[in-house]
């Protein structure tokens, strides 16, 4: 009995191969193109790149990843250390805020929340300020593109009309009349363009709530001229936040889309003509340098009836000190506010439902006085209840207001760092 001939066999199921032009196994669909399946898997590893957030190719020649966008190229152990990698601030903004103008700026923070509690100066304890450097981003990106787009130029032209007239007899004749208007004449223009872009990103993942949201938005400090090289005599006696590998990642992933933005602002401002059309981005590359910023604020713990709240305030400008956190409130004072806002509205809604109720004729022409008298009632009561609020959160405020210029500490400070 001969043996039969086998050419090749799968390297998953072991089973024969007698196709030289199988892609795949016809037992058990393995891909046979191991360089193939090579690429494959390299490319499912990664997704993205890490420069500018595109998808990515792995050229199994040079054993690196190339992304066709901005042009990076790297290494899978880099992608991979990414998150791994311990980032260290470039520069950092000294602080400019003393400890006790900040606390008298707290202190004036404090009793302007609405609904707080009037007896807070008398049980607040436990007031402690940290220096805290929290960590941004500068992003400066440097881009180059080519556009396309129909441009509009305008040109006058005269025309002919002609217009129906009548003599002193009455009779109608035609005459004709020379105008004048504006067309547009219409052509497709190509060019190529550059630019920069500047923004700033809070890149650590501790902060969270209204927190997070005020260092967010607060990360225009980055932009502050007072910014020096990254040195420990500065940080001595501070809290440094990490920079998070995570948040930097995701950073470099949303610089591509910041770019197509200004890039897109960029575009609309140079282009020619009165008017255009379809205009679009036809190429665009760019590169990014980055530094990493360490920004100055005071975070401020304090206790109310045993519950912690916390605080931050920059510190970076002595005239422009701005804020955030928690303040406590009072659930009573709360309360009656809310019920004398609910009242107010309830007020406007009736006098709303008589005024519609006079204007279609529900009701006989002799309802007409009653319901424009409703409608007065309601506006009166929604203005009665606007005024007592008005006159409830006043008097409250003034009561705070007052009890923090008795306030012993407050008094201090107020004459160390007068207004």
């Amino acid at each position: 009995m001969g043996e039969s001939l086998v050419q090749n066999q799968c390297s998953s199921c072991g089973g024969a191969i007698t196709d030289p032009s199988f892609k795949n196994c016809p037992h058990c669909g393995t891909l046979l193109d191991k360089v193939q399946k090579t690429i494959n898997e390299k490319n499912k590893n990664i997704e993205l790149c890490q420069n500018c957030g595109s998808p990515v190719t792995f050229n199994i020649e040079k054993q690196q990843f190339a992304c066709d966008f901005c042009h990076s190229t790297f290494t899978t152990k880099t992608e991979n250390d990414l998150d791994n990698l311990i980032f260290e601030a470039d520069n950092l903004i000294p602080f400019q805020v003393p400890e006790g103008l900040v606390k008298k700026q707290f202190l004036e923070w404090l009793i302007k929340g609405v609904n707080v509690p009037l007896d807070i100066l008398g049980k607040i304890n436990t007031i402690q300020l940290e220096q805290v450097y929290i960590p941004y981003m500068g992003a400066n990106v440097t881009y180059e593109g080519a556009w396309g787009a129909d441009i509009g130029y305008n040109r006058s032209e005269t025309y002919t009309e002609y217009e129906t007239r009548e003599d002193k007899k009455g009779n109608k004749y035609s005459e004709p009349v020379t105008k004048t208007r504006t067309v547009v004449d219409w052509n497709h223009s190509s060019d190529i363009f550059s630019g920069t872009a500047f923004k700033s990103f809070l890149i650590n993942s501790e902060l969270t709530g209204s927190v997070a949201e005020f260092a967010e938005k607060v990360s225009h400090l980055v932009f502050s001229s007072d910014v020096k090289p990254f040195d420990d005599h500065y940080t001595a006696g501070t809290r440094q936040l990490k920079i998070s590998s995570d948040r930097v990642s995701e950073v470099l992933r949303s610089i591509r889309g910041f770019t197509e933005k200004e890039a897109a602002k960029k575009m609309q401002s140079i282009l020619p003509g009165d008017s255009n059309k379809n205009a679009k981005i036809t190429k665009l590359t760019y590169k990014l340098t980055s530094n990493y910023t360490y920004v100055p604020f005071w975070k401020i713990t304090y206790k109310y009836e045993g519950i912690d709240y916390i605080v931050i305030a920059t510190a970076v400008k002595k005239d422009k000190i701005e804020m955030e956190g928690n303040r406590p409130v009072s659930q009573e004072d709360s309360s009656v506010e809310r019920r004398m806002k609910k009242n107010g509205r309830y007020g406007l809604l009736a006098s709303l439902l008589f005024f519609l109720i006079n204007i279609f004729d529900v009701f006989s022409d002799a309802a007409g006085p009653v319901l424009a008298g409703l409608v007065l009632v309601g506006i009166g009561v929604w203005i009665y209840y606007a005024v007592r609020r008005h006159h409830f959160l006043s008097t409250n405020k003034n009561y705070l207001k007052n009890n923090l210029l008795e306030y012993p500490e407050y008094t201090s400070l107020l004459k160390e760092y007068p207004e």
